[in-house]
This record gives structure tokens, sequence and C-alpha cells, in this order.
């Protein structure tokens, strides 16, 4: 029977299970001496704010820095005019996207000029016929988003979306991030 317990019978068998589990586990009593309050106040600091080399602190900051930067990424590309646009692009062939492949080819050929010096005339003229190939269609598709925009989310801000409509199309389509939700060829 104890002080400040409710009374309980020796023929309990409720009353007598954690007594008996009590004084037949081995694992019961701390193995330790008590921490002095000065010491316990310092191992939970401690367990907050751990005390790191420079190397784990730089490991850190750059981890915690990341998952901030996943953050904001995912913040930003969730919203939905981001997510039309991205479906606007994805969703069909541009010439943009082998923008790349075609400038590396005629900055090689600049390069080859060397052997053959007409050639340099030629591949910077490539170079300029690919970046005005590129606006043009940058601003042919701009002009179709808009209007989808218009009629799906009349309110949503426009600023930053043409470099990004650009950015997107001029990326290939396995690079892109996000990756591409849509199917070409899917009516958005």
């Amino acid at each position: 029977m104890g002080l400040f317990r409710p009374y309980s019978r020796p023929g309990d068998a409720d009353a007598a299970q954690p007594q008996d589990k009590a004084i037949t586990d081995e694992s019961t009593g701390k193995g330790a001496p008590t921490l002095s309050r000065r010491e316990a106040e310092q191992a939970r600091r401690e367990r907050l704010h751990p005390t790191l080399s420079k190397a784990e602190r730089r490991k850190r900051e750059r981890r915690l820095s990341r998952e901030r930067q996943d953050k904001s990424f995912a913040d930003k590309e969730s919203q939905p005019a981001r997510v039309l646009l991205r479906n606007y692009v994805d969703s069909r062939w541009t010439f943009s996207e082998f923008s790349w492949p075609l400038l590396f080819v005629t900055m090689a050929a600049f390069l080859a000029s060397a052997w053959w010096p007409p050639l340099a005339i030629y591949s910077s003229y490539g170079i300029y016929g690919v970046l005005l190939a590129v606006m043009l269609e940058v601003a042919y598709l701009w002009m179709g988003f808009k209007r989808m925009l218009a009629e799906r989310y009349p309110d949503a801000p426009r600023k930053g979306m043409v470099m990004y409509m650009a950015s997107r199309m001029v990326t290939m389509r396995r690079f892109r991030r996000p990756p591409a939700a849509v199917v070409r060829g899917t009516v958005i």
C-alpha cells in the first residue's frame, strides 16, 4: 500500500504486475551518477548547438544552404503560372532546344577557319542566324503563351517569365529542371 496511490488489494493481478516487473527487470537503475544542473544544461546546449570543427561547420552550412535553396526552388517552381509555362514549352518541339549543338558546330567551324579563312565568315553568319532564330521563336511562343496566361491566370505576375521561357526552350529536354511533366504533342 502506497501513500499517494490508490489502495490495492494483495490479490489484485493488475496491481501486482508493475511491481513484479520492476523487481524482475534487471535493466532498471541508472548506472551513472546524476548530473549536476550545470552539467545537464551544458549537455542540453551541446545537443542544440554542437561545437563543430571548421570542416564540420562548413559541411553543415553547405547542407543547410542547399536545403534552403531546394525549398526556395520548390516554392518558386510550384507557382501555377510557371507550371503552365513549363507545360506549354515542354508540349512542343522547338528549334531552340537544338541551338546549343548547332552553336557548338558553328564555333568548331569558326576555329577550323585557320585552315580555310572564308569559313570564319560563314560560321559567324551561322552563329548570328541561330541566335536570331531562337529570339524569333521565343517571341512567337511568348505571344501565344501570354494569351493563354491571361485566360487562365489573369492576375499572375509576368515578371521574369520571358527569360524563364527562353531558358527553358534553349535547354535540351533531358537537362531541364524540373523535368518535363508532359509528353510532346499534348494539348495544354
